[in-house]
């Protein structure tokens, strides 16, 4: 497994176990302020484009994909969390996801594998952080399965009865 790879999946099952137990989903109240890189299957983007959606999917932040593939975005006081990274891409087939549960993150790479924890985990019910544990750890076997491809082509068992019915 590549060093980006395992780097883009430790980075999402740190996120899916971060933010407040007590109150799942809610700010801590200040700014934040998430940057990170932005990944299609074949490297680093260059150009595109991002937005933030609070958990009731209104926009609080925009970002264009600098030209090394980096981005940075503000996200306000108050906002309602989990948010929800969307990258349309060059290179990119759809648009790239990855969610933020807490303001307490700063760095949030966007990538497939990021995509498909999102994906998963609103498969299972929605952006919990126990989905988006649960996601992370599929999103994990899935890349070892298919040989780090992304795809599902390589994913053991019948993909429409693991983990919850996600497809």
């Amino acid at each position: 497994m590549n060093t980006r790879l395992f780097s883009c999946i430790a980075l999402a099952l740190s996120l899916a176990a971060c933010g407040p137990a007590s109150t799942p989903g809610a700010s801590g109240g200040g700014e934040a302020r998430i940057a990170g890189l932005v990944l299609t299957d074949d490297g680093p983007a260059n150009q595109g484009h991002i937005e933030a959606k609070d958990r009731d999917g209104t926009v609080v932040a925009q970002a264009d994909i600098g030209g090394d593939a980096h981005y940075s975005l503000k996200i306000p006081a108050g906002t309602a969390y989990p948010v929800v990274l969307s990258a349309t891409a060059a290179g990119a087939a759809a648009p790239l996801k990855a969610a933020v549960t807490s303001d307490l993150a700063a760095d949030q790479d966007i990538s497939p594998v990021t995509t498909l924890v999102v994906d998963t985990a609103l498969g299972l019910g929605g952006l919990t952080e126990a989905n988006l544990a649960k996601a992370a750890g599929a999103a994990i076997a899935q890349r070892k399965s298919s040989g780090g491809s992304g795809g599902s082509a390589g994913f053991k068992g019948d993909p429409t009865k693991q983990y919850g019915g996600w497809h």
